[in-house]
């Protein structure tokens, strides 16, 4: 029997949390097990794809945009059209197994999967309730598994789709121990002083992300800060559709010269080395990547208190967040680690052997893998020969 195709949709090849899964998952089905792997964007092309290419992934951007006309009857016609190119796509190179991660690339997965002659299609919940795909309703009764990478997934799958919650298999996102830091000096390039303090946010900006309440804090934190020189923020990430608001407001806030936008970073894990503390906020979480990367470079963390997020942290995470949009409480959190860099290190330490024991990539694929051998039955008796025997040890830990 030939190798069955999988499939693991993403919404772009940006550099985001998604991309960078689906990336990990590809890389150990292929390189690993030797599986036919490919991974296709729904929607865009970006920096990201030639990362895939590099690593003999192959890939492929479906361009489907999302029906905007006002006009009822022809906005149909144009989902009835974009539709069947999915589903001509997925028949044409013989996709067996569908693994869509986020809500759009899951809703038209779900519309398109049992058409296209795909036996397996996977539902991947990396959001709790943000901006909701259309018809996801209809598509979500086409699955019968579904995954989430936070216990706030798994709710809202649960609570506001109707998903029972025998269906619903928890997937953390992995993360890998950082590779030692290059020459960049991110500090001189930054123009930051030996005895500044930096901050950083890596998420790109837009409004899924609350840099607006960082920045209401930031400027408690530049009132409360009694160093000589005044801490440093960097906001890392693509400059999205709330930069000019977020801008806007440094500026009127008297932040510029406490603040730095460095855009979308290739090599985060050298600018996460060279923080001092870590931040993320934002309204509604699945877990957040970024997040990982900072507990895995071994960094303290301040952060809203959403579930994701605890999820990451750990349950005695409470003294480092703050609740959504409570700029006085993160302003709080975030001098509090400022003023003491012994508990910034406990922390961090802390942070960094949760990370690298709970969320391995291995953990991952071992969840994903007994998935597809669950459901997909031709697929199950060779599918991974070694992990009954000699399989490698971090492989050997799997969470479903």
């Amino acid at each position: 029997m030939p190798a069955a195709k999988i499939v693991i949709l993403i919404p772009q090849f940006f550099r985001e949390g998604p991309t960078r899964q689906a990336f990990l998952l590809a890389r150990e089905l292929k390189g690993r097990f030797g599986l036919d792997v490919e991974v296709w964007a729904l929607f865009y092309a970006g920096e990201c794809q030639k990362e895939f290419e590099s690593a003999a992934i192959p890939t492929r951007v479906l361009g489907f945009f999302r029906p905007q006309c006002p006009v009822k009857a022809v906005r149909a016609w144009y989902w009835a059209r974009r539709l069947f190119r999915i589903v001509r796509e997925l028949r044409k190179h013989r996709v067996a197994i569908l693994l869509p991660m986020t809500d759009w690339p899951s809703a038209i997965a779900g519309l398109t999967y049992r058409l296209s002659g795909v036996k397996l299609c996977i539902w991947g919940e990396r959001s709790s309730g943000n901006d909701r795909a259309q018809m996801e309703g209809l598509a979500a009764r086409q699955y019968r598994s579904f995954t989430a990478n936070s216990t706030a997934g798994i709710d809202f799958l649960a609570g506001e789709m109707g998903i029972a919650r025998s269906l619903i298999s928890y997937v953390p996102n992995a993360v890998e121990e950082p590779k030692p830091a290059n020459l960049d000096d991110w500090r001189l390039r930054l123009g930051v002083a030996s005895d500044q303090l930096l901050v950083l946010k890596v998420a790109n900006i837009t409004r899924y992300r609350d840099h607006v309440t960082l920045l209401r804090a930031w400027k408690i934190v530049q009132e409360g800060s009694q160093d000589a020189a005044k801490p440093i923020l960097v906001l890392a990430g693509s400059l999205g559709d709330t930069f000019r608001e977020v801008q806007r407001i440094a500026r009127e806030a008297a932040l510029d010269s406490t603040i730095r936008f460095v855009g979308s970073v290739q090599n985060v894990s050298s600018l996460i080395d060279a923080a001092d503390l870590t931040v993320f906020s934002s309204r509604k979480e699945g877990m957040p990547n970024s997040v990982l990367e900072y507990m895995a470079g071994g960094k303290a963390v301040v952060a809203t208190d959403l579930p994701g997020i605890r999820d990451a942290l750990g349950p005695s995470a409470g003294e480092v967040l703050a609740p959504a949009g409570d700029a006085e409480e993160l302003a709080s959190r975030i001098l509090d680690l400022l003023r003491d860099k012994k508990r910034r290190e406990t922390l961090g330490q802390a942070n960094k052997v949760r990370a690298l024991s709970e969320f391995t990539v291995g953990r991952m694929v071992e969840s994903y893998l007994s998935l597809i051998e669950k459901h997909f039955r031709p697929f199950a008796p060779g599918v991974r020969p070694s992990l009954s025997s000699g399989c490698p040890p971090e492989l050997s830990q799997g969470n479903t």
